[in-house]
């Protein structure tokens, strides 16, 4: 695989942990009655993560292909 597209692959799983984190730290706020929007946000900016991610991943393999329609 080439290097792009690891790297996509690596921020998508990182932007999942974000947001599996933040989950997690919502629902502990929200049942301690404190405030639920840090996590909120968190949960916004790791989902905007992953979609940059995955649009790096999709631009990666549309690359290879061409490539690979050229050499073949």
């Amino acid at each position: 695989m080439n290097v792009a597209f690891n790297t996509a692959v690596t921020g998508m799983l990182a932007a999942q942990s974000q947001v599996a984190t933040a989950g997690s730290q919502m629902v502990a706020n929200s049942a301690k009655g404190q405030d639920i929007i840090q996590a909120a946000v968190a949960i916004k900016r790791a989902e905007a993560t992953h979609a940059a991610a995955a649009a790096v991943a999709q631009t990666a393999s549309d690359m290879t292909d061409t490539l690979l329609d050229i050499t073949v």
